[in-house]
C-alpha cells in the first residue's frame, strides 16, 4: 500500500480488513486460510512458535528505516519496519515512544465495519499486537508510527526476530508470535486471527476507537 495517501488524508481508508486462518474465531469478514500447522487450539499454538523459528532468520540492520512513497529513508534508530512483496502487509515498531509490540497496516479484502462513529478516519486493517493484547481496526486521526512510511520489503520465508517477538512472513501472510505471554496473530489479506491464550473482549469493556480487541 502506499503511504503519500496516508498521509495526505490521515491513514488511507481502503479496503482493510482483519484476517487470519486458523483454529481461533475471526473476525467478521475474513475465512479460515489453509495452514501448515496443527488445527487443535490446544496443541496448535507451540507448533506455530516452532514453525516461525523456522524461517530463515534476518539481520534486522537492514530494517532500521522507513520511506514515503519511494522518498528519502528516515532513520528509525532502535525501531523497525517491514513491509510483505506484495506490500499488502506493513509493520513498524514503537520503541522510540516507549510501546512495546508494534503496528500493522494490513490491506484486507473484506474489511470489518467501524463500531460506531468515532474521531478521524476509519481503518478496519489497522492491527495493534502488544503481547498479551491485540486489537484489529481503529479510527486514527494521525498516522501514527507511519508517519515516516513503510519499511523495506522482507523476503517471504523470512523470520525477524526483536524484543519478545518473533514474526514469520509466508506467501500466505505474517505470523507473529510471543512465547513469553503465550499469544500470537496471524495476518493476511483474507483476515487477522488471534492465537495462543487471545480471547476476544467483550464491546462493553474494549476501547471505543477499536473494532476488535483481544486479551488473555
Amino acid at each position: 500500500m502506499r503511504w503519500a495517501v496516508l498521509i495526505g488524508v490521515v491513514l488511507v481508508s481502503s479496503a482493510c480488513s482483519q484476517t487470519v486462518g486458523g483454529d481461533p474465531q475471526p473476525v467478521p469478514g475474513s475465512s479460515p486460510g489453509t495452514s501448515a500447522h496443527p488445527s487443535s487450539p490446544e496443541t496448535a499454538f507451540p507448533d506455530r512458535i516452532a514453525w516461525v523459528r523456522q524461517g530463515n532468520p534476518v539481520d534486522l540492520g537492514a530494517f532500521h528505516s522507513a520511506r514515503l512513497d519511494g522518498g528519502p529513508a528516515t532513520d528509525l534508530r532502535d525501531d523497525i519496519a517491514f513491509t510483505s512483496p506484495t506490500g499488502k502487509i506493513s509493520c513498524i515498531t514503537g520503541t522510540a515512544l516507549k510501546m512495546d509490540g508494534f503496528d500493522c497496516m494490513v490491506e484486507l479484502k473484506d474489511p470489518a465495519p467501524a463500531p460506531g462513529e468515532g474521531f478521524g478516519n476509519w481503518f478496519g486493517g489497522y492491527v495493534t499486537y502488544s503481547g498479551s493484547r491485540m486489537t484489529v481496526g481503529q479510527f486514527r486521526g494521525d498516522p501514527g508510527l507511519f508517519i515516516h512510511g513503510e519499511g523495506p520489503t522482507l523476503p517471504y520465508d523470512s523470520t525477524v526476530t526483536f524484543g519478545d517477538y518473533l514474526c514469520r512472513l509466508a506467501t500466505t501472510g505474517l505470523t507473529c508470535v510471543d512465547p513469553t505471554k503465550g499469544t500470537g496473530v496471524q495476518m493476511s489479506s483474507e483476515g487477522v486471527v488471534p492465537l495462543g491464550c487471545l480471547r476476544e473482549v467483550p464491546a462493553a469493556e474494549r476501547e471505543p476507537a477499536v473494532g476488535r480487541a483481544y486479551a488473555c
